[in-house]
């Protein structure tokens, strides 16, 4: 294998050139595929596996692999410096056995700086000297005489080694035609006759059978003799010409044939030059990149160029950080090009009341288009919230990881829900340019079906941010096709539901599909009946020509009048539905409201109409339905009908329900024996307990204590011999009141005392207690009640008493009531440490360090903290008090506070929760000023996420140099939309411009 390093020759000439080929070469020589996309990192990885592998191969077939290495001096990478990335530093210091590396240079310049100290590239005793060759000095003094006639000779000839010497190679004859305006065969007869020593060809690097020769100057000196003769002055005629001739081809859309020096050689060129704007510029053009994959197979030497360029970017004292944010999306898009949370749970969490781990929950999802949809939701939620302005920093996130959907249906759809929050939280005039830009993209699908899809997920996003008129208008655009009827009747709810009926009918009216008009106008019917328009209601109901959608919309107004109290015309309408369902829903909510309202005789006839009914019904809700019919018949005293209508029902689970509930009423009602009976026919042991235990407390506070204590006896007999220990405590539980109605104390006490769960143990001797005291026996109620704090509470209800009271204490601190916050918070303190499970214990005195430092109890907190016996929750309280101290101002104290968590945080097992300590710890030094130890911390955080979080946290803390030097880095290997909210937070027109960018680039240009 072999590299021969070329510094005339821009694409030959640093050590991503040698990776590029050398790796080619060891796959080929193991059979194996190229990687994918590598980056500088990976190919190094790459570099040493397969030079392993490949020794190993060669070895046995009893051969021995050699690495020619040649011109070492000509390495035009970073050589020198703490910034050093040498070719000869790659170079394995101790080579494999089989392995030998034969490298060739001129002694100076020396090694480079980053090749180790005992490589043996330092050893002067491996190095062998060669002579001087008399055939070479005599090609070199020919090559020398040529070179003085081109330099001498015509303008044409001075012009062709002019741009060939200012390219630094890598032009084929064709590129030289086109630069100097010579014919190609006048091109091909200088390089081939009169300069044949001066110049010298080389095959193409990507299409090495079927691309044209390249030239480059013969030698290295013969560049540099040319150089100088030349001139600055003519070299930059020269070079002016190649950038007009790369934007030629850059001007039309980089097309097949363009040259391969303007996608391989032309980035050195630049890159030498100085021209950083314009390396820039053509580093994350998209046609190029799409040009160089086409040409190239792979992205690996776009990728390299991206990489060059940031860390060219790097170095600058006042780095360019909007041109890398260009770089990193670049980077971006040519890794995602070659590459399961809910979206709904991170908006949960902003109802929770934890809209911090909803952000941090919806920006960890990988996939742009989920992220982004999620980001979407969680916008929303926020605005909903009240929380305008994390809301317009979230859709912004959102925003801006639509931009990363390639497709244009999905990114239509999440920049139409994005109207919405926007509009909520005031951003009108940005709602407006997103709905544009969502049409645009929408309109540009071919797909019809998908295109529609779009447009009306863009015509909901208008009604919900309420442009009703832009809507109707968008969705009347797509009524020339039948599909549209959907975005049309999503149109109409949304109208409907914000009260405007009049432009939802005349919406429906234009639903050439008469099923969906039918659904359409039962949406709009059940939304006049719930604004109490009953009369418009009814009247657009019985205009509705679809049988089941009519039915469907005089149930919704018969529901609607009964729940109003119009209970004649409810009635009325009920018997006017055709279809048994509704009929029957339309019937049951009629009976209910009349047995609310004092008609126990209609009530009967109602509900005996539904059951008849309901035998047309199908399961499970004809026993759902009957179930209901049942309680309602009770309620109104009607117990035989109640009865049979609950033996109707066919489900037995259901059935036991609903005799359950008759029980109740019956006892109620003091029908004892009917209930008594009803409740020992329950199939379902713990159903059957429980129901006389309510016929023997009803039986007792009616006097019965007699009758109630047998009821309880013969319940608790059937009680202790269920076999399930839960459904047994649930059984006693039950007893436990049952003789407390019979002021059978003892009894109640003893069987309290054998529930196994403690909860329900204690749940049951704290009812007991309570019914002591009322009748007046305050000596056996404190009795029960020492008895109670025997019971040893279950562990949840321990640490959720503890977390009640450190929430307190908060709230008191808070409230700057200190004294009461620490009397709470003292009492926290002593709960939490009662707590017998020693992590959940741990875990509740972490909680409690913040809310002791909000009462002012610094000291006390930070010795709590440090009394916590773990170092996962050593670190969390210790960051917490961290927190705490910075937001009540007490600045003094975090340096010290700080120090420690950061030392405790090193021993954190779990990699993730390590890095949101030293994020919040980071966050916390940049507000107290110390932004120098804050930036070292964040480098030692190995989540990407929680990086770029903590990097958001402190930048708006340093100067404009500091934070554009830090950003920039991080934008070297973070993801930027990790990263937009902190870059928008310090320079806001940065983000502003790349809006600007995406916009113009994905709306067609008008011609």
């Amino acid at each position: 294998m072999s590299f021969f390093i070329t510094a005339r020759y821009a694409g030959q000439s640093d050590r991503n050139a040698f990776l590029d080929v050398v790796i080619e070469q060891l796959a080929e020589l193991l059979g194996q595929p190229m990687p994918g996309l590598l980056t500088e990192a990976t190919q190094r990885g790459w570099f040493g596996r397969l030079l392993k592998e490949a020794t190993r191969l060669c070895k046995q077939r009893g051969e021995r692999l050699v690495l020619v290495v040649d011109g070492l001096d000509e390495d035009r990478g970073v050589t020198v410096g703490p910034g050093a990335h040498s070719i000869a530093a790659l170079l394995p210091a101790a080579p494999s056995e089989g392995l030998r590396i034969v490298v060739a240079g001129r002694p100076n310049p020396p090694v480079p700086s980053d090749v180790p100290a005992r490589h043996p590239l330092r050893n002067p005793t491996i190095m062998r000297l060669l002579s001087s060759s008399p055939s070479a000095q005599i090609i070199r003094d020919d090559a020398e005489r040529e070179l003085d006639h081109l330099l001498y000779g015509s303008q044409t000839e001075r012009d062709l080694l002019g741009v060939l010497v200012t390219a630094g190679g890598g032009l084929s004859s064709g590129d030289l035609a086109e630069l100097t305006g010579l014919a190609a065969s006048e091109v091909d007869r200088q390089l081939r006759a009169v300069s044949g020593r001066t110049f010298s060809s080389r095959d193409s690097r990507w299409r090495p059978q079927e691309g044209a020769e390249i030239f480059v100057l013969a030698h290295e000196e013969l560049q540099a003799t040319a150089i100088a003769a030349f001139g600055e002055t003519a070299l930059a005629v020269y070079l002016d010409t190649i950038h007009v001739w790369a934007d030629r081809y850059r001007d039309q859309g980089w097309p097949s044939g363009t040259p391969e020096f303007l996608l391989r050689g032309y980035h050195q060129l630049l890159l030498t030059t100085g021209n950083i704007a314009r390396m820039v510029a053509y580093a994350i053009d998209r046609a190029r990149l799409d040009r160089m994959l086409d040409v190239s197979g792979g992205d690996a030497s776009a990728l390299s160029e991206i990489l060059t360029c940031q860390g060219v970017v790097c170095k600058q004292e006042m780095p360019d950080l909007q041109a890398m944010l260009l770089l990193a999306r670049t980077r971006e898009f040519l890794a995602d090009r070659n590459a399961n949370i809910p979206i709904q749970l991170p908006a949960v969490w902003v109802k929770l009341g934890n809209p911090m781990r909803a952000e941090a929950l919806a920006r960890s999802i990988s996939n742009a288009k989920s992220q982004a949809k999620a980001l979407t939701t969680l916008a929303r939620a926020l605005a909903d919230a009240g929380q305008h302005d994390h809301a317009a920093q979230v859709a912004q996130q959102a925003e801006a990881q639509a931009t990363l959907i390639k497709e244009p249906k999905s990114q239509a759809q999440v920049l139409s829900d994005l109207i919405v929050p926007f509009s909520k939280v005031g951003w009108l005039v940005h709602a407006d340019q997103l709905a544009e830009r969502a049409e645009i993209i929408a309109r540009s699908i071919t797909g019809s079906f998908s295109q529609i899809q779009a447009l009306g997920g863009l015509v909901n996003a208008l009604a919900r941010a309420g442009q009703f008129d832009r809507a109707k208008a968008l969705a009347y655009t797509m009524a020339d096709s039948d599909p549209p009827s959907r975005v049309l009747h999503d149109l109409i709810g949304v109208l409907a539901g914000a009260g405007e009926f009049d432009r939802a009918e005349a919406v429906a009216d234009s639903i050439a599909n008469e099923p969906s008009q039918a659904q359409a106008l039962r949406t709009i019917a059940h939304s006049l009946a719930r604004a109490g328009k009953f009369d418009s209601a009814e009247t657009l109901a019985r205009s509705i020509a679809d049988f089941g959608s009519q039915s469907g919309a005089l149930r919704d107004i018969a529901s609607a009048l009964a729940r109003n109290g119009q209970l004649e015309r409810a009635e009325t309408l009920a018997d006017a539905i055709n279809d048994h369902t509704h009929q029957f829903q339309a019937l049951r909510i009629l009976a209910n409201a009349l047995g609310a309202a004092g008609y126990p005789d209609r009530v009967i006839d109602v509900a005996r109409r539904a059951a008849n009914i309901a035998r047309f019904i199908s399961e499970p809700d004809r026993a759902r339905g009957l179930r209901d019919i049942s309680g309602i018949l009770g309620d109104a005293g009607h117990f035989d009908a109640a009865e049979a209508c609950a033996r109707a029902i066919e489900r037995s689970e259901l059935q036991a329900q609903a005799l359950h509930g008759l029980v109740r009423i019956l006892a109620s009602a003091r029908e004892f024996d009917r209930a008594e009976v009803l409740a020992q026919s329950i199939i379902d042991p713990i159903r059957q307990a429980c129901a006389l235990c309510s016929v023997a407390v009803s039986l007792a506070e009616a006097g019965q204590f007699v009758r109630a204590s047998q009821v309880a006896q013969n319940v608790e007999m059937h009680a202790t011999s269920i076999i399930d220990q839960d459904s047994r405590d649930k059984a006693l539980r039950d007893l436990v009141d049952a003789y407390a109605s019979t002021h059978q104390f003892d009894r109640a006490e003893a069987l309290a005392k054998s529930i196994n769960d403690p909860d329900h143990r204690a749940a049951s001797l704290r009812r007991l207690g309570s019914s002591l005291k009322k009748l007046g026996d305050l000596d056996y109620a404190t009795h029960v009640l020492h008895e109670l704090q025997k019971i040893p509470e279950s562990i949840a209800s321990v640490v959720s008493r503890a977390e009640r009271l450190t929430t307190q204490a908060g709230a008191l601190a808070r409230a700057s009531k200190l004294n009461e916050a620490r009397e709470v918070a003292l009492l926290a303190e002593k709960v939490a440490r009662s707590i017998t499970n020693p992590a959940q214990q741990l875990q509740g005195l972490h909680h409690l360090v913040g809310a002791l430092a909000e009462s002012g109890q610094v000291d006390q907190a930070h010795k709590l903290a440090c009394s916590i016996d773990n170092a996962d929750l050593q670190a969390q309280a210790l960051t917490s008090l961290a927190i705490t101290l910075s937001q009540t101002g007490q600045i003094d104290q975090i340096e010290k506070v700080a120090r420690q968590a950061e030392q405790v945080a090193g021993s954190v097992s779990d990699a993730n929760v390590k890095a949101s300590l030293l994020r919040d710890l980071a966050s916390v030094l940049a507000q107290a000023g110390q932004t120098v130890r804050a930036e070292a911390l964040i480098q030692s955080i190995s989540n990407p996420h929680i990086q770029a979080e903590a990097i958001t946290a402190i930048v708006a803390q340093m100067d404009t140099q500091k934070r554009r030097q830090l950003l920039t880095r991080a934008l070297t290997k973070l993801r930027s939309d990790t990263l937009l909210i902190g870059i928008a937070r310090v320079e806001p027109s940065i983000v502003a411009q790349l809006a600007e960018d995406m916009e113009l680039s994905i709306i067609p240009q008008e011609e």
